[in-house]
């Protein structure tokens, strides 16, 4: 198992340096990053850090280290990160109410017989838990659409500095538009890949279809998707606005 991953990383790696050239071997290099600095927070969360502040705090840095190590320092990728953190923090606000509401924290009943053998007091809010992961679900996303949106911009601006404000705030908003098609169905497509054996399980306990979107794992994973929709239909606006805003603010 050890040995195909390895060998399976090592062609990951050929491709990303063959086809991406320099920047696909900054973006293999980025992954490695993400990946540690998610082990170290799991390190911090198990010492007893708070998880949410240590993960928002995670997520700057991953946000930071891949827009700046692949795309360099620049007005994109500073406004990326800017756009991403503000779409990060209003996302979780409107998510808070309904997310507690909802009482999806915790495991579900399919998992007790798991965790029958497993130590209950693990000292962490399980409900902090779950904005964790609607927090990672929607980083990726999040990330893409902002650098897509204001890389897109600075292209138009710099064929026509002579757009105003509106201007480039209207076709922004048109290349937003055409991105959240494809991204909500990206996030659509994880989650089935990521429930389909969850679906073939419940479809094996005779599960009916109330008892299954009734499902305290069903409903954690459409939350993930409502919550990843919402931060993406967030980055849009914000990341058009602050973009036009430097743009037309520099001439």
């Amino acid at each position: 198992m050890n040995t195909s991953l390895i060998v399976l990383t090592g062609i990951l790696f050929i491709l990303m340096a063959t086809i991406g050239g320099a920047r696909g071997v900054r973006s293999f290099f980025s992954m490695l990053y993400t990946v540690t600095i998610f082990i170290v927070l799991l390190i911090f969360i198990s010492m007893g850090f708070n998880p949410l502040k240590t993960t928002l705090i995670a997520s700057l840095l991953i946000s930071v280290i891949l827009l700046f190590n692949i795309n360099g320092i620049n007005k994109m990728t500073i406004i990326s990160s800017i756009s991403v953190l503000i779409a990060i923090i209003l996302t979780l606000l409107i998510s808070l109410p309904f997310v507690k509401e909802a009482r999806i924290q915790g495991f579900s009943f399919e998992q007790v017989e798991q965790l029958s053998a497993m130590s209950a007091y693990v000292n962490i809010d399980l409900s902090e838990i779950v904005f964790i992961e609607i927090l990672i679900g929607l980083l990726g996303a999040v990330i893409d659409v902002a650098i897509s949106i204001t890389s897109a911009m600075n292209e138009l601006y710099v064929i026509d500095s002579s757009l105003k404000f509106e201007q480039l705030f209207k076709s922004g908003m048109k290349i937003g538009r055409d991105i959240l098609g494809t991204m909500t169905h990206t996030l659509l497509f994880a989650f089935l890949g990521g429930f389909f054996s969850i679906l073939i399980w419940f479809s094996t306990l005779n599960y009916t279809f109330v008892n299954t979107i009734n499902s305290k794992l069903f409903a954690s994973e459409v939350f993930h998707i409502i919550c990843g929709g919402i931060g993406i239909l967030l980055i849009i606006p914000i990341a058009t606005a602050l973009m036009a805003a430097t743009l037309t603010k520099e001439k």
